[in-house]
């Protein structure tokens, strides 16, 4: 100790006088930040509420803002650059100086998209990072999915394996089946939607973001659920292989065409990770895969379990929070 002390005298002896003086630096830092939340397709503000929680346990003096302007049907009935100018008028309206601010962005699916979109359009605020939670950077294939496609592939192995998920959760025989029949109109109705058309391979929106996203400056983080196990939902035990279940199911989220097969029952990883977008490895955009997360909180109406949903899973949660402590340092 006496050498490090004949060493430093002056910063040890600064140190033993302010040991506050860091830490408030550090608060002062934080109070200048901003972490705005992006919530899903057809989702709202409160799918953030764990997020939002570990987020203001880490850093108490941050203000992180859920938005909340686009919620339920806005999210599908305007287009993503809509959504975000609708966006960027509600929290002007929540947040003083913003312009002063250190902003990092956090979107879940379409919402890191629409984030995406809102770090293009408002250039002029000062945007640290971006996190990209499950998000269809490529676009989603199981829009593809229709009546004809989901009749000609609902072979006796496939039915076999919805019944016998659907008595293992205390479901009626049949639930499942009818509830993955509805699942696929739904999808194509809000495909007619400016919210669900930009999610479509190709679309005009997409083919934007292929062109600018090699060249945004900004740390980009993309964290991708790789979930693709029906008996995952399951609570017991138990574990029935569902395998002609899965292997339709994985056929419809992520095309034949890729040979990388992980996706979180919702979106293929490749889309989640960009890759065919930046097949070349940059410093500043960052993959994470987490094998266990589910999309959202429900498949099919299977509630997933408990903190394995993206939003909620500690591991994407601990990914988020690191990130965020590379911002504010």
């Amino acid at each position: 100790m006496s050498y490090i002390f004949y060493r430093f005298p002056l910063v040890l002896f600064f140190l033993f006088l302010f040991p506050n003086f860091v830490q408030g630096k550090l608060d002062k830092r934080q109070s200048n930040t901003l972490i705005i939340l992006f919530h899903g397709l057809g989702n709202h503000a409160a799918s953030f509420n764990t997020m939002k929680e570990k987020l203001e346990q880490a850093f108490p003096a941050v203000s992180v803002v859920a938005l909340s302007s686009v919620e339920g049907m806005k999210s599908i009935s305007l287009s993503i650059e809509e959504q975000s100018a609708i966006n960027f008028e509600e929290l002007s309206t929540k947040v003083e100086d913003l312009a002063q601010k250190s902003i990092i962005l956090i979107g879940h699916s379409q919402g890191g998209l629409r984030a995406y979109a809102f770090l293009r359009k408002y250039e002029h605020l000062n945007i640290k990072g971006l996190v990209a939670l499950a998000t269809p950077w490529e676009g989603v294939p199981g829009a593809r999915v229709d009546a004809e496609m989901l009749a000609h592939h609902l072979t006796v192995p496939v039915l076999n394996d919805l019944r016998e998920l659907s008595l293992d959760l205390g479901y009626a025989q049949t639930d499942l089946e009818k509830q993955l029949i509805l699942n696929v109109q739904d999808n194509q109705s809000v495909c007619l939607f400016p919210g669900g058309k930009d999610l479509i391979e190709g679309s005009a929106f997409l083919r934007e973001v292929k062109k600018s996203l090699p060249n945004v400056p900004i740390p980009i983080l993309a964290i991708g659920g790789g979930q693709t196990d029906f008996s995952a939902l399951l609570t017991s035990r138990k574990r029935y292989r569902f395998k002609a279940l899965n292997d339709m199911y994985t056929f419809f989220v992520v095309g034949k065409k890729h040979l990388n097969q992980y996706h979180d029952m919702q979106i293929p990883l490749y889309s989640q990770h960009a890759f065919n977008m930046l097949p070349k490895a940059k410093c500043n955009f960052k993959r994470v895969l987490i094998k266990d997360a589910f999309h959202s909180t429900h498949v099919l109406k299977i509630p997933v379990p408990k903190y394995k949903s993206m939003l909620e899973h500690p591991a994407v949660l601990h990914a988020v929070i690191q990130f965020a402590k590379t911002i504010v340092k």
